[in-house]
């Protein structure tokens, strides 16, 4: 055994436990990529938020799962090279029942490993499997750090070194497998090193007392190793959560008007392409409604802004319990809003269009203590798929119906006549 070579590892692997991973600084990244946004300004998500150390604990398992695998069969290759390295050096009946105890282990695992892919558990399903790891872990570990006890104990001084160095490395590979759980790492690592270890340490030759020295500060190494990898690999779980959260806030923000909840023109947009391509396949009516909240100007130069945007919000809350589930309905700008009904003919469009404007005329809007009644003129067109046009054709009797009384319902065939 060459304890220089031995020395240079653990002074290695203890730089390694020392390490800190540098934390990223989001401030810096896309500061310059994109201009700033009102209230796009998000706090940094904190350790306690509601479920993430579960999700990350769920991860970690997971990934347990996934990377431990080959280490159930890698103790039982290595306990069958081991004894026949030692065949000759010690009793048959001890090796063939510790061998027999490590085939038990490897079972149970397989057993485990195997119910795991075929259930396959989601989500933070996984911590349900997490003591049914541990306890076959153990008892895997435990085997071979008391049997290999026993084996020690009846070989000679060149077979114990051997059998000790195999002893070191089932725990660099429990480091490697397990250190997603430290406390997985350093439960195995003491279950197999530590009892031959204590034997070495009283054994009286000076090697041995030697190697058991080394071999407890290997431990210890290889334990707060295992910590910083497992808190390492934590943080960047938490990254990935905090940044895939806050890209679907910046993608809800782009397609979201923000003072109504429904749908910018971008996002009305885009939907309603695709709501368009959709029905002219399909060939099913398509109808459009412009709706205009009337005297808008006068409410906010007479109550306030809080007041209008109460209207707004008001206005827009009703239209979205109008909307079937395949309507899309946007904000188009200031006080304009517009429904893409599909599957729906003109004079359905127009009769929808009635119902709505008679319910919100009845019903008052209360903003900052303030009572509005407040009405609404409305466009409705049904003129083929192409969505600009259809806008176009709505705007059009959206202005005919403001320029004839306001509070009512105009539709593309009511505005043709009236030009005629």
């Amino acid at each position: 055994m060459n304890l220089g070579w031995l020395c240079r590892k653990l002074s290695l692997l203890a730089e390694i436990s020392r390490m800190t991973v540098p934390s990223l600084d989001l401030s810096q990244v896309s500061s310059h990529s994109q201009p700033p946004m009102k209230n796009m300004d998000f706090p940094p998500p904190q350790d306690d938020e509601p479920g993430l150390a579960a999700r990350v604990r769920a991860d970690q398992l997971h990934l347990l799962y996934e990377q431990s695998y080959p280490a159930v069969f890698i103790s039982l290759i290595v306990a069958l090279l081991l004894c026949q390295l030692i065949w000759s050096e010690v009793r048959h009946d001890l090796l063939v029942g510790w061998l027999a105890t490590i085939c038990l282990g490897t079972i149970m695992r397989f057993g485990l490993f195997w119910l795991h892919r075929r259930r396959r558990p989601a989500g933070l399903e996984i911590l349900d499997w997490e003591t049914r790891y541990a306890v076959t872990l153990m008892f895997t570990t435990l085997a071979w750090g008391l049997g290999v006890l026993l084996i020690v104990r009846e070989s000679s001084l060149v077979y114990r070194l051997i059998e000790f160095t195999i002893l070191l490395g089932m725990s660099a590979g429990a480091f490697l497998h397990y250190s997603a759980r430290p406390y997985m790492v350093a439960g195995s690592m003491a279950s197999v090193l530590l009892p031959t270890t204590v034997w070495f340490l009283f054994g009286g030759l000076p090697v041995e007392t030697g190697l058991g020295v080394a071999a407890l500060f290997y431990m210890i190494v290889l334990v707060r190793a295992s910590a910083a990898l497992s808190a390492a690999q934590s943080e960047n779980f938490k990254l990935t959560y905090r940044l895939s959260a806050a890209k679907q806030r910046a993608e809800m923000m782009a397609h979201t008007d923000e003072l109504t909840g429904l749908e910018n023109r971008r996002a009305f947009f885009e939907h309603g392409q695709t709501l368009a391509a959709y029905c002219e396949r399909n060939q099913l009516p398509l109808s459009v409604a412009m709706i205009d909240a009337d005297h808008f100007k006068q409410i906010n130069d007479q109550f306030g802004h809080s007041v209008g945007d109460a209207v707004l919000r008001a206005l827009a809350d009703q239209l979205k319990g109008s909307l079937r589930k395949s309507d899309v309905c946007g904000r188009m700008g200031g006080e304009e809003f517009a429904m893409l009904l599909p599957d729906t003919t003109l004079a359905e469009a127009q009769a929808l269009a009635e119902r709505f404007c008679k319910s919100y005329a009845a019903t008052p809007v209360l903003g900052a203590g303030v009572g509005v009644s407040n009405t609404v003129s409305i466009g409705v067109a049904s003129d083929g798929y192409d969505l600009d046009h259809l806008l176009h054709c709505a705007d059009e009797a959206l202005y005919l119906a403001k320029a004839t009384g306001r509070n009512r319902v105009v539709s593309g065939a009511n505005e043709a006549l009236a030009l005629a």
